[in-house]
């Protein structure tokens, strides 16, 4: 199953006694105290997770059991690298720390602010409906961060997660988490930036860093995208904002009948139920003939909603 060079580092991480796991603990502490990590750092990293992992369960006739719970000093410096702007220690210090016994409030309080590792590792530690719930404040705290406030400003992650989250435990959130969040998708939806990202430009014998000026979005048929930016617009490089219009309209319909539906009596319709979908349109309908600014964030995200559909049934159309 394994190459003989794989069984040899498995056995010898299985066969690791006491005094040389704390050596290299110790060892391991120096190492990741240094201003800046190299391929030290990361071969160390692998070898303790390999160290880890090998010894996950006990074995029959074996005096030693690797205590998954690490020094505390040395889970501090792991837990430090997963905001590390090095995305292979992020990786490693993830999967090193999923080996272990975490105490999910103190792993909380000390990784922020949230990138993919570090959100998905704190869904993995999660234990109960309390911790489930700090869970998602935290992330929706992470998405309600202004960029220039937080060093990891990729925020893409996130809606794939959350919308993980709501699909087994919807009650997870608050009222004002579904508020907050309705807002947010609001935002995204209908004010994403209508240029290109990632660096494209007019180009030209004279363009320099200072004269370049980025191109517009444009349509399936080639023409400047002149209203709202959409999942069917194109364009070379794409910036954060049009990749979170883009997740947010991937959940949009699971967050409407999740927490927008309409109820009936104490119950609600159930989800594959035409009715409650044509009732989902004549709301949204009805919502455009209100003042946007004037109506709840519920309302107003079914007429965002509504408008974004019109706006890509429209650009079907000129396909």
């Amino acid at each position: 199953m394994y190459s003989q060079g794989s069984e040899s580092l498995i056995r010898q991480a299985r066969d690791i006694q006491e005094s040389e796991l704390q050596k290299f603990y110790s060892r391991l502490i120096k190492v990741l105290g240094a201003k800046e990590h190299g391929h030290e750092a990361v071969v160390s990293l692998q070898r303790l997770r390999l160290i880890l992992a090998a010894n996950k369960y006990p074995r029959p006739c074996l005096f030693l059991v690797v205590n998954r719970r690490l020094p505390a000093e040395l889970q501090k410096k792991v837990l430090l690298l997963l905001s590390s702007p090095v995305e292979q220690l992020q990786v490693l210090s993830s999967a090193v720390l999923r080996e272990t016994s975490l105490d999910f409030d103190y792993a909380q309080e000390k990784i922020s602010p949230l990138n993919s590792h570090a959100a998905a590792l704190l869904l993995s530690q999660v234990r109960s409906k309390t911790d489930l719930s700090s869970y998602c404040a935290q992330l929706l705290r992470n998405l309600d961060t202004r960029q220039s406030e937080s060093p990891c400003p990729l925020l893409t992650h996130t809606l794939p997660i959350l919308n993980s989250v709501i699909t087994h435990s919807p009650d997870c959130l608050t009222q004002d988490h579904v508020t907050l969040m309705s807002k947010k998708l609001v935002d995204w939806l209908r004010y994403a930036s209508i240029t290109q990202g990632g660096g494209a430009s007019a180009g030209g014998f004279f363009t320099g860093p200072r004269s370049r000026q980025p191109l517009p979005i444009t349509e399936l048929d080639g023409t400047v995208s002149g209203d709202f930016f959409t999942v069917l617009c194109v364009g070379q490089g794409f910036t954060e904002d049009q990749w979170m219009n883009v997740y947010s309209f991937s959940m949009l319909r699971h967050w409407l009948l999740t927490y927008h539906s309409v109820s009936n009596g104490n119950s609600t319709v159930d989800t594959d139920d035409r009715s409650e979908v044509d009732g989902s349109v004549v709301s949204m309908v009805s919502a455009t003939s209100s003042s946007s600014r004037l109506l709840p964030p519920k309302e107003r995200l079914r007429e965002k909603a509504f408008q974004y559909c019109q706006r890509l049934i429209e650009q079907c159309d000129r396909s």
